[in-house]
């Protein structure tokens, strides 16, 4: 079912029929072609292949009727062009249920904010309704913890698209993704660490520990940038295939947006809701303020955390970091809501990515602040490098923090889970108590209904759950060369994420709204970011504490990390040269969509220009009528003999040449 459910209330947007001004609504280039379509045009093509998905058209009834009549199609219906999909018609609808949706949520978000009426009573609750058919499709091939030994890690991308929309796909993708890179990563770091300790045998760790962090540094940054262009690939790939595009000329304005009603700039005679431009930056700007200090709050508790600890870094310390972070981590998720909201912003999008940016800066504080005290900071203060040196005991630090908290995210999806299931247990328990003294038999809930206590899994825990992974990446990149057995705890939390949220969504989350995103937006700078900090401070590290730089001014010490910036920028280049992020796949997939549009286009402009013809030869002769053969060419027949042509009536008709004369006489006349 695809629906919208409003204070119990369901309304049922199914659409059998669509007009192309409804379609032209939507923020896709249109429905999507049909498979059979591309062999009658005479396209050859193998069907099987990714790269031979068929393409997007703009819905145009005048090219579907004239392929009909051209003889592509065998019915002047939109179903026979395009890909139909069904729910409760049986005759299909070319437009899927995503779609359908968004297209009246934009209508209703015109005229209604509806989390504001939620806010004031008017609302009990909305949300799209699930679909059982769907989830019991995704729940057999996707939603399920059996999966969870499963190292393919492969994901229905196209089904999650169709039914979540490209947002939560394209997150899906990415996790699944870096799931199998830092499989082969965990494989690495495992050699290491173990060639690591065998060295300890024979020499001192101390210097086998910073062959260590030299080794796995370059480990890490060819990792990184292979990682990086792999995933661009696929990334384009997934684009290309869904035809999305960066034009945000479809975004529809926030509910919430404030402001009044002025000419818009693009028509002066459309009056639309404007906010000035410096009041908004100012307010990005009080936000922005506002999260720095925090951040330095939560930096100050930090380094009285180290204080009181004497660099004495043990499991009660890490205990103690850990608990630091999930409060103060709970603390600004209720924060950052309410700054973003305040900002005051037009479109979805640049709501979400400012939510991102403060949430990453707040997060990059409150995760690494301690770690890169403890690796910067730490032998210069008077307690100085623990037995062993300062970094065995970041990497002490590192491996139990990380374990802790992967424990804690792990705990997380399980309580939410069961959190479900208590609220639903719990209600049943006291309609029945209630049902029973009044002698009443309890009635049966509806699917639409039990959906209400499902858990919420809107734009706020969409971020949450991508910020978990994007943040334990970081760990590997920021710390992984100085920590390598950190890698598997970091796969743990991607495997347990990927699973854990699909047999969320499918079994005790509410539907999510089916957002458009243009791959995964934000998030992909956010990677870079990280990956040119880790570059930096690899360096840093391996020039502090290594042997060749020990003593040397600090000048000397600056020029030697720029020189290690530069080869590792070097190394980059080299990789890009051997494994670049543009993909043959895209292309081909590029290829073939354009020649079946061309094809498409031609066939109806032809046919188009063909009936013109046939027009202006009625101005020259007698009456005629056009007709087409089994060969798809069109016949003039003359206005007398169009019934003895529908009746089959051939020896009625005259020869060509006794046609011809007569039709010559007439012109003499």
């Amino acid at each position: 079912m695809d629906s919208m459910v409003t204070h119990g209330i369901v309304g049922l947007p199914w659409i059998p029929w669509v007009t192309r001004d409804s379609i032209g609504t939507l923020a896709i280039p249109g429905p999507s072609t049909r498979q059979d379509v591309v062999s009658k045009l005479g396209i050859s093509q193998p069907p099987e292949e990714v790269v031979s998905s068929p393409p997007m058209l703009r819905y145009d009834p005048r090219i579907v009727k004239n392929l009909h009549k051209a003889g592509v199609l065998e019915r002047d219906d939109p179903r026979d062009l395009f890909k139909t999909h069904y729910g409760k018609s049986k005759e299909g609808c070319i437009v899927k249920g995503s779609d359908r949706f968004m297209m009246i949520f934009r209508q209703v978000c015109t005229h209604l904010d509806l989390d504001a009426a939620k806010s004031k009573g008017l609302l009990v609750d909305w949300y799209p309704a699930h679909s059982q058919r769907w989830l019991s499709k995704l729940s057999k091939s996707w939603g399920k913890f059996s999966l969870m030994t499963d190292l393919t890690f492969l994901q229905p991308v196209n089904l999650i698209h169709d039914y979540f929309g490209a947002r939560v796909a394209f997150i899906f993708a990415w996790n699944g993704f870096y799931c199998k890179a830092l499989f082969a990563l965990s494989l690495l770091a495992i050699i290491i660490e173990l060639a690591g300790w065998i060295a300890r045998s024979y020499i001192d760790a101390v210097i086998v520990q910073k062959r260590v962090v030299l080794a796995f540094s370059i480990v890490t940054v060819v990792w990184a940038r292979l990682a990086v262009n792999m995933w661009t690939r696929e990334q384009q790939f997934f684009l290309k295939m869904w035809e999305m595009t960066e034009d945000s000329s479809h975004e529809v304005p926030r509910p919430s947006f404030q402001g009044e009603k002025q000419p818009s700039p693009a028509d002066l005679n459309l009056m639309v809701k404007q906010y000035p431009a410096h009041s908004a930056a100012a307010r990005r700007f009080c936000s922005t303020l506002f999260t720095l200090v925090f951040c330095c709050l939560v930096a100050a508790c930090i380094i009285l955390w180290f204080q009181i600890f004497q660099g004495n870094l043990d499991l009660a310390a890490s205990v103690c970091l850990s608990v630091m972070i999930v409060f103060f981590q709970l603390v600004y998720n209720l924060l950052v809501p309410v700054l973003t909201e305040w900002e005051n912003h037009e479109y979805q999008s640049t709501y979400y990515d400012s939510y991102v940016c403060k949430q990453f800066m707040f997060e990059c504080v409150n995760r690494y602040s301690a770690f890169f005290f403890l690796a910067v900071k730490q032998r210069w203060t008077e307690a100085g490098c623990p037995h062993g040196g300062c970094m065995a005991s970041l990497k002490k630090q590192l491996w139990m923090t990380l374990l802790i908290l992967s424990a804690s995210r792990i705990a997380q999806i399980f309580v939410a889970s069961i959190i479900v299931r208590l609220k639903i247990m719990w209600e049943d328990y006291n309609l029945k108590k209630g049902l029973k003294q009044e002698g009443k038999e309890t009635p049966k809930r509806s699917f639409a209904e039990l959906q209400s206590k499902f858990a919420e899994t809107r734009l706020q825990e969409q971020i949450d759950n991508m910020m978990q992974l994007v943040l334990a990446l970081g760990f590997i990149l920021l710390f992984g060369p100085v920590a390598p057995i950190i890698v598997p705890f970091c796969l743990a939390v991607f495997v347990i994420q990927l699973r854990g949220s699909a047999y969320m969504l499918v079994r005790f989350s509410k539907r999510t709204l089916p957002r458009q995103q243009f791959g995964i937006g934000i998030w992909g700078t956010i990677v870079n970011m990280l990956m040119h900090v880790s570059v930096l401070f690899s360096g840093f590290l391996i020039i502090v504490y290594g042997d060749t730089f020990a003593g040397t001014p600090l000048l000397t010490k600056m020029a030697g990390i720029i020189i290690y910036v530069l080869c590792m920028q070097v190394v980059w280049l080299l990789v890009d040269l051997a494994y670049p992020a543009q993909s043959s796949a895209t292309k081909i997939l590029q290829a073939r969509r354009d020649r079946v549009r061309k094809v498409v286009l031609e066939k109806a402009t032809d046919l188009s220009a063909k009936m013109a013809e046939v027009d202006e030869d009625e101005d020259d002769c007698s009456p005629c009528s056009a007709f087409r053969t089994d060969d798809g060419k069109f016949l003039s027949v003359n206005a007398d003999l169009v019934e003895e042509v529908k009746q089959g009536e051939w020896d009625k008709i005259p020869h060509m040449q006794d046609a011809v004369s007569s039709r010559s006489g007439v012109n003499k006349h």
